[in-house]
């Protein structure tokens, strides 16, 4: 990001500089310690009592599995790199945020997380989207969540944002607000079955998912693609206002996204060569070809709300 600088303004000599010693941790704890009960700093509360700890929001993020790129990985030259400069904007590969939107993207992400329901420990009670579906789970005569659904219900931070910045770009005039609200897969959780049970499945899935209350926004049944395979739902809680997605997929084609998932990660970077965007997409047809397809999908019709 380019600065404002005045040339001629001149620069201080380092001999000019203070010399700082890094604080050592047991030294910041100590003065923490010496705080007042009820300083915004200090680590007790008005009443004395000590304050939980602050979670650690690494736990929350997750990539999805392969989310790294298995399938044609970049190579060392094209990494992911993420840099957040001190006025809060953000650089992640190509993709840049100002401070605003970058701010926007956090808080998406905050309320994504409540939404989800675990708690600063990671465990679930009866709140949320999480605990939610898997009473949906439950309800079903057929087809369950995939494996390690608690792990992979939230979208991770960094592709968060990215999606973020790709918005901005092809609509740069709109809220960075509305924008986050339009990330759909901010979390996201996935049905599978046999083939031969596949539609009802869905089709009661999508019928306790609306007794329950969420509002269906999108349905897109991509089982006539060559590169994607499956059911696609988009939905919004009505407790957290928070939109989410609902994939269903057969186990066979949940296996094909998953040994597909590097390929479509690089076909959507935009430092990807068109050549190789062509050879990887070729892989994707080729191995979704194999795909049986489900008993009755072509009755899944497509839907999308008018507001969406």
């Amino acid at each position: 990001m380019a600065h404002d600088r005045t040339e001629d303004q001149e620069q201080p000599r380092e001999t000019d500089r203070p010399q700082e010693v890094p604080p050592q941790q047991d030294d910041v704890d100590a003065r923490l310690e010496r705080l007042p009960a009820g300083h915004p700093s200090s680590p007790y509360r008005d009443d004395g009592s000590r304050k939980p700890s602050a979670p650690d929001l690494a736990k929350y993020e997750f990539l999805l599995p392969d989310e790294s790129g298995s399938l044609a990985a970049p190579d060392s030259s094209t990494e992911a790199q993420t840099c957040i400069i001190p006025d809060r904007s953000l650089d992640w590969n190509d993709w840049h945020l100002e401070p605003e939107a970058s701010r926007a993207a956090d808080q998406g992400l905050a309320r994504c997380r409540d939404a989800e329901g675990r708690d600063a420990d990671g465990n679930y009670g009866d709140h949320g989207l999480t605990p939610a579906m898997r009473r949906v789970e439950a309800q079903l005569d057929c087809g369950a969540l995939v494996e390690d659904t608690e792990r992979y219900a939230l979208k991770e931070p960094n592709r968060f944002k990215e999606k973020l910045a790709e918005l901005i770009r092809d609509e740069p005039d709109k809220p960075a607000e509305q924008h986050v609200d339009e990330i759909h897969d901010g979390i996201r959780y996935t049905f599978v079955s046999d083939g031969e049970d596949y539609v009802r499945m869905v089709n009661q899935a999508i019928a306790i998912l609306k007794d329950t209350g969420y509002e269906l926004g999108v349905r897109k049944n991509t089982w006539a693609n060559d590169e994607y395979k499956g059911v696609n739902t988009r939905w919004r809680d009505h407790e957290s206002g928070c939109p989410f997605e609902v994939q269903f997929h057969t186990n066979d084609s949940w296996q094909v996204k998953q040994m597909t998932h590097g390929a479509y990660t690089r076909i959507h970077d935009t430092r990807t060569p068109t050549d190789e965007r062509e050879r990887l997409r070729a892989y994707q047809c080729e191995v979704s070809s194999s795909l049986a397809l489900p008993s009755g999908w072509e009755s899944i019709t497509d839907y999308r709300k008018e507001s969406w």
